[in-house]
């Protein structure tokens, strides 16, 4: 009897210390896993922010470049001559040598710095120039169009193509149409049929020249689809600054070409006369335009063209854009864009958007 109780006891024991060991493994393996997910969390977090110190540094980068090319507009008294050289300028922190000028500045890390100067009055303006131009652009279709033009009408009438208010709030959010004119580029990206590829495209330095960046891929900044051919973007082409008068001076064939009345001939003909003896835009040869005259005496082109050109051109400008992009590790990873207005010889911020 008192050998059966010990048994009992002692297989009571075992299940015991048999459920101990169990309850021990089980927190052993809860502490590991927490530990573990600790771990890992703490790895995607100190990722997260180193990604984002890159990010503020590229955009303090950036900002230098933006403020290297406000001091090139202060340094210039504008007529319409400096200002169609000045608004041609595209330069780099490295080709400049201003990272040179800072000794604590680590080159070894790669960092980039591209800055460029074009004058807002160089593009199509979104609320008062002619819609007929807008079609005659390659990569802008008819929806985007009858967009534009159902945005910033006053009624709510929807438009061949078009959409109004009963298109936007059917989207999550919903929003409304805005019947009123455009006050930043940004509005465009609320509109039907305008993607953010559409809207940045693929020349991030806006030289108009399609570089070995800008049709990689997904590689680096600007993503691109790689078929060998530089898509400008709506930013590339709008303005919502100035009296919708095109600078014939800043403007480029692209938008020339799709003024009503003219064609790529024209406007390789205006470009051409302006460029000088040797066609080369940026040097001392060149023959700007400053007033209705000098349109009036280029010759190749029909009375209803230079009439045409007289009505859709100007020669002046007080609005400017400037583009600035930075990166780290030869990887872009911010780029901006500034609108400045000189007031006083000094330019003023009026608009920023960051695209990256």
């Amino acid at each position: 009897m008192i050998r059966c109780m010990n048994n009992i006891n002692f297989k009571s024991e075992m299940n015991r210390q048999g459920s101990v060991l169990v309850l021990v493994l089980i927190v052993l393996s809860s502490m590991t896993i927490i530990s573990v997910g600790l771990a890992y969390r703490t790895k995607i977090e100190m990722r997260i922010a180193f990604a984002h110190a890159q990010r503020m540094q590229a955009y303090y980068l950036a900002l230098g470049g933006i403020e290297r090319i406000k001091v090139l507009l202060c340094q210039e008294e504008l007529t319409p001559l400096t200002i169609a050289r000045i608004c041609q300028f595209s330069g780099n922190a490295e080709e400049e040598n201003l990272f040179e000028q800072f000794p604590d500045f680590n080159l070894n890390e790669g960092k980039l710095l591209i800055y460029s100067l074009r004058d807002e009055q160089g593009y199509l303006n979104l609320n008062n120039s002619d819609p007929a131009s807008w079609s005659n652009i390659d990569g802008i279709s008819q929806e985007c169009c009858a967009s534009i033009l159902d945005w910033i009408d006053e009624d709510d009438d929807t438009g061949p193509d078009g959409a109004e208010t009963d298109y936007y709030q059917r989207l999550e959010p919903p929003y409304i149409s805005k019947s009123a004119p455009f006050v930043n580029l940004k509005e465009l990206l609320f509109l039907r049929g305008v993607t953010r590829q559409l809207y940045i495209g693929e020349d991030l330095n806006r030289n108009l020249f399609l570089d070995d960046n800008e049709r990689d891929g997904w590689s680096q900044m600007p993503f691109d689809n790689e078929d060998n051919r530089l898509d400008l973007g709506l930013v590339d082409i709008f303005t919502v600054y100035g009296d919708g008068k095109i600078n014939i001076n800043t403007t480029n064939q692209v938008i020339l070409s799709a003024l009503p009345g003219l064609d790529s001939q024209a406007a390789e003909l205006i470009l051409s006369h302006m460029a000088g003896p040797d066609l080369q835009l940026g040097t001392d040869d060149d023959m700007y335009y400053t007033s209705s005259d000098d349109i009036a005496n280029l010759e190749g082109l029909t009375e209803l063209q230079i009439a045409l050109l007289q009505e859709y051109c100007g020669f002046d400008s007080g609005y400017f854009r400037i583009f600035s992009s930075a990166g780290l590790n030869n990887t872009f990873k911010c780029s901006l864009m500034v609108t400045v207005k000189l007031e006083d010889s000094q330019p003023q911020i009026l608009y920023m958007e960051r695209f990256l």
